[in-house]
């Protein structure tokens, strides 16, 4: 239990990440985003001209209830990590955040009149955090506003594929019927998932050659420098068993792709792509729908489509939820 009194101290990946491993294996709140091996590869390859911002809100008697994982770049802090490439962000404890742990956290940036905005993106609406957080830097003097930044559908799995079916909406669940009938007629189907970090290593490149020819968007997203920053951060990570690079195969060719990772029995849909001379296959959708079966196999809790409404994660029974931003000034 936090005590009354709290202290604020400056940390680096190095000095907290002793504390940072202990919250992220035992909070139930633990994204793969709030991973120290996720958000330390990101720092390596876009924390250029920010400076980082690790803040840990101690107890009196030492102990860490709160790490803030911030950086800074001019007068802005923020969460570390951009939203083109973190989906959620948020405080890491074991636990909801307590509330005088976060008003510390604003206490100290407060003091620091160099810094003019505040700026906590990707908030979950599942999250304490977006009550919390508005109060505490309003106490503390700042302009605030909550902006709503986009939807993140997710699915609850049941226990078998039987029952994944049954709750998914009638036209949608006759339409997947339909077009894996299809698939399978049209040849040796095979879905293959990699979790080994040298496997993951050498299929990256499929991977992104299916991302690229997806849409132009996708060709786009994926610069060399996002391209370096997915295979470092899918390689660390499958060195820690989260990793999961599946691809969906007719007759030995591969004609679809997603790069997920699985952290407290949620899978986290991160990215994917296909062959548009397959599209008439459906062979996208497929390939994420035998990976939410495999992730029913494998005892998972929820398949989370992560950001965006692309009409494909309502179709396979995705629910929204929302994640905000909160943006402050003074």
């Amino acid at each position: 239990m936090t005590c009354c009194s709290v202290s604020v101290r400056a940390e680096t990946f190095s000095s907290s990440l002793a504390d940072w491993e202990t919250m992220t294996s035992s909070g139930s709140r633990t994204t793969v985003f709030d991973l120290p091996a996720w958000q330390q590869t990101w720092w390596e390859h876009f924390g250029a001209g920010k400076s980082q911002r690790i803040l840990a809100v101690c107890t009196d008697n030492g102990s860490v209830d709160l790490l803030a994982p911030l950086m800074q770049e001019n007068d802005e802090v923020s969460f570390l990590g951009g939203t083109d490439l973190v989906d959620y962000h948020d405080f890491l404890c074991v636990g909801e955040p307590p509330e005088v742990c976060i008003e510390a956290v604003i206490g100290e940036i407060t003091a620091d009149s160099g810094v003019r905005r505040l700026l906590f993106e990707s908030i979950s609406d599942i999250s304490s955090t977006l009550e919390k957080l508005p109060d505490a830097v309003r106490q503390s003097g700042w302009n605030v506003s909550i902006e709503k930044e986009d939807v993140s559908p997710r699915l609850e799995l049941p226990d078998n594929w039987d029952e994944y079916l049954a709750g998914l909406r009638k036209k949608d669940r006759h339409e997947l019927r339909r077009k894996m009938r299809r698939l399978e007629g049209a040849g040796a189907v095979r879905h293959l998932e990699l979790t080994a970090p040298e496997d993951v290593e050498t299929a990256l490149a499929d991977f992104f050659s299916l991302h690229r020819l997806s849409t132009p968007e996708k060709q786009a997203f994926m610069t060399p420098e996002r391209e370096r920053f997915f295979r470092d951060v899918a390689v660390r990570l499958a060195g820690t068993g989260v990793t999961r690079l599946s691809f969906l195969e007719i007759d030995g060719t591969r004609v679809a792709a997603s790069l997920s990772f699985v952290v407290g029995g949620v899978r986290y849909l991160y990215n994917s792509g296909y062959d548009p001379e397959y599209r008439r296959l459906a062979v996208g959708l497929l390939n994420h729908a035998y990976t939410i079966r495999k992730s029913i196999e494998q005892g998972h809790s929820v398949f989370d489509f992560m950001r965006g409404d692309e009409p494909y994660k309502y179709h396979l029974g995705g629910v929204d939820r929302e994640v905000f931003r909160v943006v402050a000034t003074r």
